[in-house]
This record gives C-alpha cells, sequence and structure tokens, in this order.
C-alpha cells in the first residue's frame, strides 16, 4: 500500500516525512563514521581492482538499493524510470501490450490479456509463457525488466516468442504496442439480483470508477439487489486513499476504516468512512454522495487470496470487522504495512516502510494476511503449484508482526477446517471469462451464501 505525494496533501494526518528538520537537526556526530570508512574502502577497492570499469553512479545506486533491500521487502530506490514505472502503476494508463504477467521458472507467464488491447485481440492467453522479447530471452530477467521491454512508445512493433499448452514449438506474435487503459473497476450482472465487482488494483481513480460502476449496476438491475460479489482476489494493493473510498461506498459514514503506527508522531494515523479522508477538505467534491443508499445494507461478500495484499486487505479486514461482509475464499498475502515516497534532491526517490497498519479491531495482518469467514479453495490449483505460492511471510526480511491478537481469528474462521485443509491460495484465471462466472467455483460459493445455501469447501471431482 502506497502513500504518494498527492495523497499525501489530499490526508491531512497522513505520513509525511520532514526532510528538511530532519536535515536542520542532523550534525556530522550523527553519522556512522567507522562504517563510512568501511564503505569508501570498499569502494576504492572495487574501483582499483574491478575486472572491468565501474560507473560511479552505478555503483553508487545499486549500494543505496542493497541498503533498502536489505530493510524489508517493499522499500526501494526509484531513479527516473522507477518514478515513472510508479506513477504508470497508480495512474491506470500506459503504452504497451495489454497483458498481466507474473514469472514461472525464469518466464513471463500470461495472466490475463487486458480486454481490447493489442494482446487480446491477438490471441495471447493464460497460461502462456514468453520465453523471448525481439528474439531475447527473459531468462535472468526480473519480472519488471520485462515490462520495461514490453511497453514502449504506441505504434511500435515487439515479437513475442511463447510457449503454449498443447502447441508444439514457439508460437512467434508480433504486436504494436498502443496506449493501454487498464480500469481497476470491473463489474457484471451474472446473476439476477446479484451483481459481481471485481478490483484490480488501487489506483488514483478507483473510487470514482467504483462510484459509477455501482450506480450502473442499480439502474440495469431489474428488481432490488438481493446480495452483491466483491472480487479482490489477485489485488496487489495501491493507494490507501482508494482504500478508504472503497470501504466508505459500503461503511456506515465516519466507519473507522484503517490506522497505523510507526516510529515517528506522523505514521500514527486514524483514517475514517468520511470525504476528508479520500478526497480532501471539499466535500463538495464526493463522488460517493450519490451513492445508491442499498449499498450500504446490500448483503455482500468479499473474495480472496493469496494475490489479495495490503489495501485489497485494508477493505477486506474493514468489511469484515464491521460485520458488513463475509470474507470467502483462501488466506489473503499478509502485508500489513504502510510505504511512502520521500524525495531526493537529484530528482530520485526512496519509496520506504513507515508504519504498520491494524484493522478496526485491531488486527495485524502482517505476515499472517486475512483469514477468510468461508475457507474455500480453488480447485484450479494443483497442490504442487499450491507450495510454490509466495506470501509475505516467506519474503526475505519481511517485517515480523508486532502485535499478536489472541483468539481474534477465531471469531472469523473455522480454525478446524483451516489445519484439517490447508487453503489453496492463489487465483487460477484459466481463461478470458472465468472470473465471475459459474465457471468460478469461488464466485459460485459466493452466490450460494448469499442465497443462504450449503458453501462447499472444495470442489466435488
Amino acid at each position: 500500500m502506497f502513500l504518494n505525494k498527492k495523497t499525501t496533501c489530499m490526508l491531512a494526518f497522513a505520513l509525511f516525512f520532514n526532510l528538511e528538520s530532519l536535515a536542520a537537526t542532523e550534525t556530522l556526530n550523527d553519522y556512522p563514521r567507522e562504517q563510512l570508512k568501511k564503505f569508501t574502502e570498499v569502494y576504492s577497492v572495487i574501483k582499483n581492482n574491478y575486472v572491468e570499469d565501474i560507473d560511479d553512479n552505478k555503483l553508487f545506486n545499486d549500494a543505496i538499493k542493497g541498503a533498502l533491500a536489505g530493510l524489508d521487502p517493499h522499500s526501494t530506490y526509484l531513479d527516473y524510470e522507477g518514478l515513472k514505472d510508479f506513477g504508470i502503476a497508480t495512474g491506470g494508463e500506459f503504452g504497451g501490450l495489454g497483458l498481466e504477467v507474473g514469472m514461472e521458472d525464469g518466464l513471463v507467464k500470461v495472466v490475463s490479456p487486458i480486454e481490447d488491447t493489442p494482446a487480446y485481440r491477438a490471441g495471447i492467453k493464460p497460461g502462456d509463457l514468453i520465453t523471448q522479447l525481439d528474439g531475447v530471452s527473459v531468462k535472468g530477467l526480473t519480472i519488471g525488466d520485462a515490462i520495461k521491454k514490453m511497453r514502449g512508445k504506441p505504434d511500435t512493433q515487439i515479437k513475442l516468442s511463447i510457449l503454449r499448452k498443447g502447441e508444439a514449438g514457439l508460437v512467434e506474435i508480433t504486436l504494436t504496442r498502443a496506449i493501454i487503459k487498464n480500469p481497476s473497476v470491473k463489474y457484471k450482472l451474472t446473476d439476477s439480483g446479484y451483481p459481481y465487482v471485481r478490483i484490480t488494483q488501487f489506483q488514483e481513480h478507483t473510487g470514482q470508477d467504483l462510484a459509477k460502476a455501482l450506480a450502473t449496476i442499480v439502474e440495469k438491475t431489474e428488481g432490488p439487489l438481493k446480495g452483491l460479489v466483491l472480487d479482490l482476489r489477485n489485488n496487489p494493493g495501491g493507494l490507501v486513499v482508494s482504500a478508504v473510498s472503497v470501504s466508505a461506498a459500503f461503511l456506515k459514514k465516519d466507519s473507522l476504516v484503517v490506522y497505523s503506527d510507526g516510529k515517528t508522531p506522523d505514521s500514527k494515523m486514524r483514517l475514517f468512512a468520511n470525504p476528508r479522508n479520500y478526497i480532501g477538505p471539499d466535500s463538495r467534491d464526493d463522488y460517493l454522495k450519490d451513492l445508491p443508499p442499498e449499498m450500504k445494507t446490500v448483503p455482500m461478500v468479499v473474495l480472496v487470496n493469496a494475490g489479495s495484499a495490503s489495501a485489497a486487505e485494508i477493505v477486506s479486514g474493514a468489511l469484515q470487522d464491521h460485520g458488513r461482509a463475509k470474507v470467502l475464499g483462501t488466506q489473503s498475502f499478509g502485508k500489513g504495512t504502510i510505504q511512502t515516497l520521500l524525495p531526493l534532491s537529484n530528482g530520485s526517490a526512496v519509496k520506504l516502510t513507515v508504519a504498520r497498519y491494524f484493522t478496526p479491531s485491531g488486527r495485524s495482518i502482517q505476515a499472517k494476511g486475512i483469514t477468510p469467514d468461508f475457507i474455500v479453495e480453488d480447485p484450479a490449483i494443483t497442490p504442487e503449484e499450491d507450495a510454490k505460492l509466495r506470501r509475505e511471510s516467506s519474503l526475505a526480511n519481511h517485517l515480523a508482526n508486532s502485535k499478536e491478537v489472541l483468539d481474534k481469528d477465531k471469531q472469523h474462521a473455522n480454525v478446524a477446517t483451516i489445519e484439517k485443509e490447508p487453503a489453496r491460495t492463489q487465483f487460477a484465471d484459466t481463461g478470458q471469462f472465468e472470473a465471475g462466472t459459474d465457471k468460478d467455483f469461488q464466485y459460485s460459493q459466493a452466490i450460494n451464501l448469499l442465497k443462504g445455501l450449503e458453501v462447499a469447501k472444495v470442489k466435488a471431482k
């Protein structure tokens, strides 16, 4: 979950780090002289003895990245390109191919093509493994490096070499990049009276987009709403202000959404379902004020899995704690920390973990996650695939859970069921229209729950 510069300005008590005041109070005695001497010695050894000449800028940037990486998995150094990518991630628009991707065995795995994009129109399928980009192997690239290579100026071309199940040899596809608008809110009127809303990421305009989607849902639904499914599976999080606005769409006004605790006084904040906390002091611009009133009372089920992280866990935790929704699926990722961007004088920035956050009832989900009220597995995931899934607790240098609340989870889940049947924790979207259809087992069980029918934990063989 991120607090960017704009978000910080919008929230009166959002996290902010006053670099100027810090600099004013520092003296030379505050610096660890012996450690700095050691660093300069290492620098001298590298410059004088390494087999190739090393650019000073690269050497120092790598040193900074290494220092931040040693803190926790989410603190990092962002150069100009990194900041641009961060803006793309939270803004929801970029030049590229239209692919949601991950990594598998060193290859780029297609999670899903985005509808009405070059990748979608070319027939790229979920599960495709990209082995080469313009004839260059992706082995050894990070997922970030691969994404950078696929993005680029609109109307430029790139050739993808793909391994596809059932196909002999490589499938070669040449795509022309285009402006990709990746809306974070999608919805379907899939079951009469039981609409489905999926939020893929908490971007800058997610709250506004959700308000529009809910208004359209009410307008197009024949008769009263009987229930609503909110899908946060595979949602990696995003902006805290968007998490607050999404929560506020369903909670009573002034309900506590989340609070945080960190080292500095400014890191101790409390955010409520109030327009001051998601748009700022001018409540006339409240995009939720005309929301259909039934959104505060309609029965809800929230879907989560191991890919539900950070801001997605804030929303699911807030709705669960207030008794506003039942949570169904598998244990979430467990990222219970807040990061903020701290600008540096050279135009770069540090993304630094500054606080842990807590759900309204005081639960810390750091390295633990949200425990669903109903543990429902994804039958498309094999035990072998399940064993490879990563959560916060499996990441190197992850922060420990600082506040264990005894018996809290017993209020929200059948512990015996969790012990007997370890939860599968990844959403396998095996087709372009799988999510939110009768082929989606977890979604089907959410509908059963809303209809008062029996919920199956595992799909029958």
